[in-house]
């Protein structure tokens, strides 16, 4: 065989083969090849927008935590405010309960001393009555009755 037939045959073996390929091989797997890359495409895209998203979600929130923030801390703010007047009331009213209280100890102790006031007149005319009664009793004797008034007063 001659170089030119085998040349020619191989040449001819690889336009049917070319042809082939282009034919039935190449158009569907260009199709392959375009829908994956519509494929990564739109996955690039989503990966996209869903950084965005990321992005817009993540501002969001910290908007949100400062708003959060300023909240709990205006709520500190009246709680504080309300714990302090609290305090001022309960430090009025113990003022005022110790006013009462102290008013009414004075009372107490003013009864306390015109009672004891009242005992002791009682005490004492009861023992200056006693003391007239020993006297009347004895002699008017100057002596005796000295001793007797000493006694007394000793007693009293």
């Amino acid at each position: 065989m001659d170089i030119n037939v085998t040349l020619f045959g191989e040449m001819l073996t690889f336009a049917v083969l070319v042809w082939v390929v282009a034919k039935y091989i190449w158009p569907p797997l260009m199709q392959v090849i375009q829908e994956r890359q519509e494929k990564i495409a739109l996955g690039l895209e989503a990966a996209a927008r869903g950084q965005h998203e990321l992005k817009l979600t993540q501002e969001n929130i910290t908007k949100q935590l400062r708003q959060a923030k300023l909240d709990a801390a205006k709520v500190l703010d009246l709680a504080n405010q309300q714990a302090n007047n609290f305090l001022e009331e309960v430090k009025v009213s113990a003022q005022l309960e110790r006013s009462k209280m102290l008013v009414q100890a004075k009372l107490d102790l003013e009864q306390e001393v015109h009672k004891a006031k009242e005992e002791l007149q009682k005490q004492t005319v009861d023992l200056v009555i006693t003391a007239t009664e020993k006297i009347l009793q004895q002699k008017v004797d100057e002596v005796a009755q000295g001793k007797l008034i000493d006694k007394l007063i000793s007693s009293i």
